[in-house]
């Protein structure tokens, strides 16, 4: 549900407790996803760890989107949050390099003065940068 021009996550949504719930059922695999016919999105998962490698990150852009940095970490946040109380640690790469880590395993430093969660961690200010520039509507 929208709320405060973010994307609220509410504590018992039907819809994120079923994504966590698919997601911590899964043990171990790989998948790619090519769109036409180019790499596109890798998700290796390992346990409860999940990395999601952006190969082609502007293909995720959403022009409609008009919400502002604020309100995307405070959605950020709620999801980490979640992620964490179930265990689960997602990871997101940029073309391969590690951008940042959401969930039980994140150990912000300096982030968390940023983004005022334990769950969120900036592991690359630079390929974090990247991806909100090619996530950004133009």
């Amino acid at each position: 549900m929208f709320a405060d021009k973010h994307l609220h996550i509410e504590k018992n949504d039907e819809i994120v407790e079923l994504l966590t719930t698919t997601m911590k059922s899964a043990k171990a695999g790989s998948i790619r996803i090519d769109i036409k016919g180019r790499p596109s999105v890798k998700i290796d998962v390992d346990k409860d760890k999940i990395l999601v490698d952006l190969l082609e990150p502007v293909l995720f852009k959403n022009p409609q989107d008009e919400t502002g940095l604020l309100d995307k970490l405070k959605t950020s946040k709620e999801f980490a949050d979640m992620l964490s109380a179930n265990d689960l640690t997602i990871s997101l790469l940029r073309k391969g390099k590690e951008a940042i880590t959401l969930g039980k395993d994140a150990k912000p430093t300096l982030s968390r003065l940023i983004t005022r969660s334990s769950h969120i961690q900036i592991d690359n200010i630079k390929e974090t940068a990247h991806l909100k520039g090619e996530f950004k509507a133009k």
